[in-house]
């Protein structure tokens, strides 16, 4: 509770329009970091928790991995939407509009919530991990098992999504940061007990996420009464003239939905390719490598959640110099956070590698897929803070062409290729060959948007 409470006597809010721009965006991007790892951590201590019941429940979650992606890229697409149409309002001083924004974009997540309903039925559940290549009846079970709870959490994952969205077009990046800490306070205390004292298992530890959620909306729904101009009811609010504002969002969140999506699609056919050519511990080396990548790539995304709304008010006021230098400060930040994380990482992988309690052989396949990913580091944060450049000024179907490149068109081609001749020490080449193809195809984008936005602004 004091650490909350020192949280919530921070600086909350910062000028998204004015003062030097690389400040800012420290501002914004450290609680944004931070907000983003504390979810990483979420995922990490159900991981970790999950691979101490043994190797079936750990391959059965990284089977669910690409569903939770799949979950993510939706609400990530919505949220994004909200995030830039509600920051350009609020950029060009229409608040009326960014309220109304705000509350289409709460009703449309939340509709888009009864898509997962059927994962709650085991047989819908079997047939699509049996599609993803888990045809062990264990394996399928545990799957199920795990998650029969994705429908009702993701009605909270969706409420927080944006909230946040809005506390960060208001320049506050704290309260996001506390709702975080609440979630994972409260799953880390409740995992053991669900998983092992309970004996619940992989249910168990998505119990516990739902608890840490709702722990966390509770605080998220109080603040915004008391520390927003934006107020969103928790309550679903759907009305017919809200459909127009769900057509802007999804012009721009559906690229970014779809962009995300496409990552858990090319995850599913990896794992797919890997578990044909050298077994289910590939896959499971994977899993826990990416766990552990995720500590570095995350904070990446941390930047672009700062990034975003930034942009996104800018744009509004029609100033693309000051856009610009956010980008530059952002590629700063990012190498810094983002690079020196990864090359920890790629130092020191063991001390969170052995949290999984992996067997050797699948914890030699992590080590060498987190250090033959960092190769592709730089490519990786250039091509997400480019896109946040595409996502604030309404082109983000740029960042979906580029995802599609990267987590489809090339990483498969390049594990297939691979894992037909090449031991399983090396295959772990197609992270790299993908992130740096994504990255050239990002620069040539970026420089046909730029040149657009500086006719348009003239």
């Amino acid at each position: 509770m004091r650490l909350i409470e020192h949280l919530s006597s921070l600086r909350k809010k910062v000028d998204l329009g004015s003062g030097p721009v690389l400040r800012t965006l420290i501002f914004l991007s450290i609680p944004s970091i931070a907000m983003v790892l504390s979810n990483t951590l979420c995922h990490l201590v159900d991981t970790i928790f999950i691979s101490w019941l043994g190797e079936v429940q750990m391959v059965a979650v990284s089977f669910t991995f690409p569903v939770q992606i799949g979950i993510f890229a939706i609400l990530e697409g919505v949220g994004n939407g909200v995030t830039a149409l509600v920051g350009r309002n609020l950029g060009a001083g229409r608040l009326n509009e960014a309220r109304n924004t705000a509350l289409a974009g709460m009703g449309f997540a939340y509709t888009l919530c009864l898509l997962w309903v059927p994962l709650m039925l085991p047989q819908v559940s079997n047939v699509f991990f049996n599609a993803l290549g888990a045809n062990n009846p264990e394996v399928l079970r545990q799957a199920w098992l795990y998650n029969v709870w994705v429908p009702p959490t993701i009605v909270l994952i969706s409420y927080s999504f944006i909230a946040n969205s809005i506390f960060r077009c208001q320049g506050n990046t704290i309260i996001p940061l506390i709702y975080m800490v609440i979630t994972n306070i409260v799953n880390l205390v409740l995992d053991p007990i669900f998983i092992f004292y309970f004996g619940w298992g992989v249910g168990g530890a998505a119990a516990a996420t739902f608890l840490g959620r709702l722990a966390g909306a509770f605080f998220i729904l109080k603040k915004l009464q008391t520390d927003s101009m934006i107020k969103v009811p928790y309550k679903p609010y759907v009305k017919a003239r809200m459909f127009k504002t769900w057509g802007k969002i999804t012009a721009i969140g559906l690229p970014v939905a779809l962009s995300t999506g496409s990552v858990a699609l090319g995850m599913g056919s990896v794992n797919k390719i890997l578990s044909g050519a050298y077994g289910h511990q590939a896959v499971a080396g994977w899993m826990v490598g990416i766990r552990v990548e995720d500590l570095a790539f995350n904070t990446i995304m941390g930047v672009q959640n700062a990034l975003v709304p930034f942009l996104a008010f800018n744009y509004g006021r029609r100033d693309l110099p000051r856009m610009k230098e956010g980008l530059k400060s952002a590629l700063k930040i990012g190498a810094c956070i983002t690079g020196g994380l990864g090359l920890l990482v790629f130092l020191f992988p063991h001390p969170v590698i052995d949290l999984f309690r992996p067997s050797e052989a699948v914890a030699a396949m992590a080590v060498r897929s987190i250090r033959t990913t960092f190769i592709g580091y730089p490519a990786v944060i250039y091509s997400v803070l480019a896109n946040g450049f595409f996502i604030a000024t309404g082109f983000s179907a740029y960042g979906l062409m580029v995802q599609i490149v990267r987590s489809l068109i090339l990483r498969i081609a390049a594990v297939y290729y691979l894992a037909q001749r090449v031991s399983v020490d090396q295959i772990w080449w197609f992270q790299p060959i993908s992130f740096v193809g994504g990255a050239l195809l990002a620069a040539f984008f970026f420089s046909v948007l730029l040149r657009k936005l500086r006719r348009d602004m003239e």
